[in-house]
């Protein structure tokens, strides 16, 4: 009889796996790479928020040394970084606009004063040409 066959009394093949597999180190491992990742990934975010860096699938996967598809994979890990990626958006946009506004109204306020200027200095000329237009009708009245 040979390895794999049977006999004529319903025993079992000799290549037929009659033991059971020892998993469960394997499976131990896994579930603590798995933890880790998650640690890793947990830790990461506030440490970027610290360092006041962007919050991105980009800079968390290389903050915790994980794959963007491991990110995107986990739904809680996914929606936690693109709520803050939202967030940073929203006060770039803010910051961006106080900036901005910043310079308005510093170059809007020198506009206003060399404008004044300007008008003060238009004002002087207007009366002291009304003085002079005054002073030549006074001498051609004279003459009549």
């Amino acid at each position: 009889m040979g390895a794999t066959e049977t006999s004529q009394k319903g025993e079992k093949h000799l290549s037929e796996k009659t033991w059971e597999r020892n998993t469960t180190g394997m499976a131990a491992h896994a579930q603590k790479r798995k933890e880790q990742k998650r640690k890793g990934v947990e830790d990461a975010i506030p440490a970027l928020l610290r360092e006041q860096k962007p919050i991105n699938f980009n800079t968390v996967a290389k903050a915790a040394a994980v794959s963007k598809a491991y990110l995107y994979s986990q739904p809680d890990l996914r929606d936690r970084i693109e709520a803050l990626r939202q967030q940073g958006v929203e006060q770039a946009v803010r910051e961006r606009i106080t900036r901005s506004t910043g310079k308005t109204d510093a170059s809007r306020d020198l506009v206003i004063l060399a404008k004044d200027r300007r008008i003060k200095e238009l004002e002087a000329a207007n009366r002291k040409l009304q003085q002079q237009l005054k002073v030549a009708l006074s001498k051609a009245y004279d003459q009549l």
